[in-house]
């Protein structure tokens, strides 16, 4: 009896642990972050959906289109410290879709590069979570400024 109540229970964690919170948006948000930060391409692929977007809203209007593969292979390869600290993340979903606003502070090697704001457009595909579209931009004005006034979730 008692070993059932185990198994049984084990169970139900097993369960609730896998779909709580691998079921949230900020996962493959999150994961892309820490697969830049561990120099890890394929990690940092496996959060995108196929044929994903990623582009910057550059200061002049221009978009800017990234090849997400290119970018994967630069954070594998490179030997600099890609750290970049979210600050605040909303959230907004309604059944397979979701929206992720995030603003950040890039650091490369512990030094703070820029700071902008990352706009996310996500898709849930089976059970899990994928980015289909990023956008962001780079902030022209005070970082340390942009930091304080957007707070900080890290």
């Amino acid at each position: 009896m008692q070993k059932s109540i185990s198994l049984c229970l084990i169970a139900v964690l097993v369960s609730f642990s896998s779909r709580g919170f691998a079921q949230t948006p900020e996962v493959p948000v999150k994961a892309l972050f820490d697969a830049m930060r561990s120099h890890n391409g394929g990690q940092l692929t496996a959060q995108f959906t196929r044929g994903a977007l990623l582009q910057r809203a550059e200061a002049n209007g221009e978009i800017k289109q990234n090849d997400i593969v290119r970018f994967a292979e630069f954070v594998s390869q490179t030997d600099k410290y890609l750290d970049e600290k979210l600050l605040a993340i909303s959230v907004h979903q309604s059944g397979n879709l979701a929206a992720v606003w995030t603003p950040y502070a890039f650091y490369l090697d512990g030094q703070l590069s820029h700071c902008g704001v990352n706009s996310f457009q996500l898709v849930k595909i089976e059970e899990s979570w994928k980015i289909q579209y990023l956008i962001d931009n780079s902030h022209g004005g005070d970082c340390e400024l942009f930091i304080r006034q957007h707070g900080s979730d890290n």
